[in-house]
Protein backbone atom coordinates (compact mmCIF):
# COMPACT_ATOMS: atom_id res chain seq x y z
CA UNK A 1 0.00 0.00 0.00
CA UNK A 2 1.05 3.57 -0.75
CA UNK A 3 1.03 6.20 1.69
CA UNK A 4 -1.59 7.73 0.01
CA UNK A 5 -3.99 4.51 0.80
CA UNK A 6 -2.84 4.24 4.18
CA UNK A 7 -3.92 7.44 5.42
CA UNK A 8 -7.52 6.86 3.52
CA UNK A 9 -8.00 3.55 5.28
CA UNK A 10 -7.29 5.33 8.80
CA UNK A 11 -9.20 8.27 7.93
CA UNK A 12 -11.88 5.35 7.18
CA UNK A 13 -11.44 3.27 9.99
CA UNK A 14 -11.64 6.91 12.23
CA UNK A 15 -15.13 7.49 10.51
CA UNK A 16 -16.42 4.06 10.86
CA UNK A 17 -15.16 3.71 14.84
CA UNK A 18 -17.25 7.40 15.68
CA UNK A 19 -20.19 6.49 13.74
CA UNK A 20 -20.60 3.30 16.23
CA UNK A 21 -20.18 5.48 19.17
CA UNK A 22 -23.05 7.75 17.74
CA UNK A 23 -26.20 7.33 20.01
CA UNK A 24 -29.28 6.65 17.78
CA UNK A 25 -30.28 10.37 18.35
CA UNK A 26 -26.42 11.84 16.93
CA UNK A 27 -27.09 9.68 13.96
CA UNK A 28 -30.74 11.44 13.78
CA UNK A 29 -29.18 14.67 14.39
CA UNK A 30 -26.39 14.53 11.97
CA UNK A 31 -28.87 13.42 9.20
CA UNK A 32 -30.77 16.46 9.61
CA UNK A 33 -28.13 18.83 9.50
CA UNK A 34 -26.91 16.97 6.36
CA UNK A 35 -30.58 16.99 4.69
CA UNK A 36 -30.90 20.67 5.46
CA UNK A 37 -27.62 21.28 4.13
CA UNK A 38 -28.43 19.81 1.15
CA UNK A 39 -31.46 21.36 0.14
CA UNK A 40 -29.85 25.11 1.11
CA UNK A 41 -27.45 24.39 -1.66
CA UNK A 42 -30.72 22.99 -3.89
CA UNK A 43 -32.42 26.77 -2.93
CA UNK A 44 -28.85 28.04 -3.81
CA UNK A 45 -28.85 26.76 -7.82
CA UNK A 46 -32.15 26.69 -9.82
CA UNK A 47 -30.46 24.40 -12.21
CA UNK A 48 -29.93 22.32 -9.28
CA UNK A 49 -33.31 22.15 -8.05
CA UNK A 50 -34.86 21.56 -11.38
CA UNK A 51 -32.20 18.23 -11.92
CA UNK A 52 -33.52 17.25 -8.57
CA UNK A 53 -37.23 17.49 -8.85
CA UNK A 54 -36.84 16.18 -12.12
CA UNK A 55 -34.60 12.94 -10.83
CA UNK A 56 -37.41 12.42 -8.63
CA UNK A 57 -40.50 12.33 -10.50
CA UNK A 58 -38.82 9.74 -12.20
CA UNK A 59 -38.12 7.68 -9.04
CA UNK A 60 -41.40 9.12 -6.66
CA UNK A 61 -44.84 10.28 -6.65
CA UNK A 62 -45.19 13.44 -6.86
CA UNK A 63 -46.87 13.96 -3.92
CA UNK A 64 -44.07 12.84 -2.02
CA UNK A 65 -41.74 15.44 -3.37
CA UNK A 66 -43.94 18.01 -2.66
CA UNK A 67 -43.92 16.95 0.92
CA UNK A 68 -40.05 16.67 0.84
CA UNK A 69 -40.40 20.07 -0.63
CA UNK A 70 -42.75 21.76 2.09
CA UNK A 71 -40.73 19.98 4.92
CA UNK A 72 -37.74 21.93 3.88
CA UNK A 73 -39.92 25.10 3.62
CA UNK A 74 -38.97 25.12 -0.20
CA UNK A 75 -41.87 25.97 -2.59
CA UNK A 76 -42.04 24.20 -5.81
CA UNK A 77 -40.26 25.97 -8.60
CA UNK A 78 -41.77 26.59 -11.65
CA UNK A 79 -41.76 23.35 -14.19
CA UNK A 80 -38.55 23.82 -16.89
CA UNK A 81 -39.68 24.31 -20.71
Amino acid sequence: MNAMSDHESAAEAYRRKMAWRRTPEENMRLFVQLQRQAFEVLEASPEAMDHFIRRNHRKRRQSEVDKLLRRHGITHPSPSP
